[in-house]
């Protein structure tokens, strides 16, 4: 986390001289976790129960950023602050998103039958 962090500070120039850089950057991945989800949702409401269904939704969705973050580094050591800086959108994105799908859950796979 302190590579984000510190990413960030390094893009805040340019992030605060041309703020439009957020929005280029959060609209590719909201439409990413918007196709995760649905792909997911519709994959487990036809080949699994519910219970397997919302893990297969979260375990898809839920991708273990830090990992995209230090490769993604690695790879592109130049873009590397652009790079932390749109996974550090990816994460605010992710948490919010998945906030939302917990209230959906039980529209989308029913209720829990005990």
């Amino acid at each position: 986390m302190g590579i984000v962090f510190v990413a960030m500070a390094l893009k805040a120039g340019s992030i605060t001289s041309d703020p439009s850089l957020l929005i280029r950057y959060i609209i590719p991945l909201v439409l990413l976790y918007g196709i995760n989800f649905l792909i997911s949702t519709f994959s487990g409401k036809i080949f699994f129960d519910r219970g397997d269904a919302i893990a297969l939704v979260y375990g898809t969705v839920m991708r273990n950023l830090s990992i995209a973050l230090a490769i993604a580094m690695t790879v592109f050591k130049g873009k590397g602050a652009e790079i932390a800086v749109i996974v550090a959108l990816a994460y605010i994105v992710q948490v919010q998103t998945a906030a939302w799908y917990v209230q959906f859950t039980d529209r989308v796979f029913g209720e829990v039958q005990e």
